[in-house]
């Protein structure tokens, strides 16, 4: 079965939560991390209680938001030496709805799409003025 887990220093996690289930709906195999909110709360206890609600057989794609971060550093540390984990850095909300939609099955090569999707996915709008002639007609073109 596809895991999706959102993991995130904050509430940036749990803020995708949100939106994600807007445009994806809600679903049972997507889980959320959100690290360092609570004064009490145990990260470490956090992962063993996710990593211990995986099947052998499940695919588990991982989003963290920061490469090197401590979210990132625990969560591979944890999943290492498993070839059903895959652990994404910087994540985006297309990305992660993709992940979550497609049926595709969870690879290597399907993991680095999903990253070129999320690459994709960034871009700047261009502010500038197009040139005109300022008239109606051209308006509606």
């Amino acid at each position: 079965m596809r895991r999706i887990v959102v993991a995130s220093h904050g509430s940036m996690a749990e803020g995708m939560k949100n939106t994600i289930e807007l445009f994806a709906g809600k679903n049972e195999n997507v889980s959320y991390l959100s690290a360092y909110v609570k004064k009490n709360d145990d990260f470490t206890e956090m992962i063993n209680k996710l990593f211990s609600s995986f099947n052998d057989d499940d695919k588990v794609i991982i989003f963290t938001d920061l490469m090197g971060g401590s979210v990132n550093q625990r969560l591979t540390v944890k999943a290492q030496g498993n070839p059903n984990v895959f652990i994404v850095y910087g994540f985006n909300l297309p990305v992660v709805i993709e992940a979550i939609l497609s049926k595709e099955e969870v690879t290597k090569e399907y993991v680095q799409k999903l990253v070129q999707v999320g690459k994709d996915s960034l871009g700047m709008v261009d502010l500038e003025p197009a040139e005109s002639k300022n008239d109606n007609e051209d308006f509606f073109n």
